[in-house]
């Protein structure tokens, strides 16, 4: 198999289409079907099922896509090896992460990246889920993934902490303090609550505690992105907890802020697949994890 022919399958995979991929890839149609077609010759089995108006993958091309982008990545790796030899950082770097965690603290340290290596294009990614962080890692879509610490290690995965964010509870504007100024788990149970859906973290924390009291968690707002619930809040819908730097975005709109009581923190890794990462990626792991002293 060659390189390109992973490129244009990953490609078809990614756009939808042979139309979509050879326009995104900037190569006829022609080309980039046949050398589908010689790449089914060469595994003995058709990748894609050839629909009027679309395609849909077979389950051979289904079992070919993380062999692919590992086989990509680690191509990837071997070329920045070499230009990291004779000096040079060049190329992309694919990085995902929860979207609290793109403010911060993703977003400083891609700027000190940026200044020093301008000539390294950084895609960033961002998924609602942890899981979805660490299957985009572990397929190689991305080299390194930010996402809440785990208990145990994810499958196949190494990771390493990079710090901790305060959770706060962000109030609809003219909302009054607690008589001292911070809010115990039982007194947010008792208020109208936004959130994001089941499965994340804070939802899943004020389910646990809940639960553990015998009483319903009052959600008023479910919602898939957790910036929504910064202008739900400050129109008034509930409160809603969020890490403290989303949540000062939330007060610069008329938000009032309150600590927990006792303190609730959520703590935060970058996860990565075992082996050795491209020079980008492993310049970026030393700037975010020397950041977090």
């Amino acid at each position: 198999m060659e390189r390109r022919q992973l490129e244009y399958f990953l490609a078809v995979v990614d756009h939808g289409g042979f139309t979509a991929a050879a326009a995104a890839l900037h190569v006829a149609q022609p080309s980039l079907s046949h050398s589908i077609k010689v790449l089914e010759r060469e595994l003995g089995a058709e990748l894609f099922h050839r629909l009027p108006r679309s395609v849909q993958l077979t389950s051979a091309g289904d079992a070919l896509i993380d062999s692919a982008r590992r086989a990509l990545r680690e191509l990837e790796i071997g070329r920045a090896a070499v230009r990291d030899v004779t000096g040079l950082m060049a190329g992309r770097l694919d990085l995902v992460t929860l979207p609290t965690l793109a403010l911060d603290p993703l977003a400083e340290v891609i700027g000190q990246f940026r200044a020093r290596h301008p000539q390294v294009r950084v895609r960033l990614r961002q998924l609602e889920f942890g899981e979805g962080v660490h299957a985009a890692v572990r397929s190689g879509e991305a080299e390194l993934g930010l996402a809440d610490a785990i208990p145990r290690p994810a499958d196949e995965l190494e990771s390493a902490p990079v710090g901790e964010q305060e959770l706060v509870v962000a109030l609809p504007p003219g909302s009054a303090l607690p008589p001292k100024g911070r809010m115990t788990v039982g007194e947010l149970l008792a208020r109208d609550v936004v959130t994001g859906f089941e499965g994340t973290l804070v939802r899943d924390l004020l389910r646990a505690e809940a639960d553990r009291r015998g009483v319903e968690l009052n959600v008023v707002v479910e919602v898939g992105h957790r910036e929504s619930a910064l202008h739900l809040v400050v129109a008034g819908a509930g409160c809603a907890v969020l890490p403290h730097p989303l949540a000062r975005l939330a007060e610069l709109k008329g938000a009032v802020l309150c600590s927990m009581e006792p303190p609730l923190n959520r703590q935060i890794n970058v996860f990565q697949r075992p082996g050795r990462l491209s020079p980008a990626a492993q310049e970026f792991q030393r700037l975010l994890l020397h950041q977090q002293r």
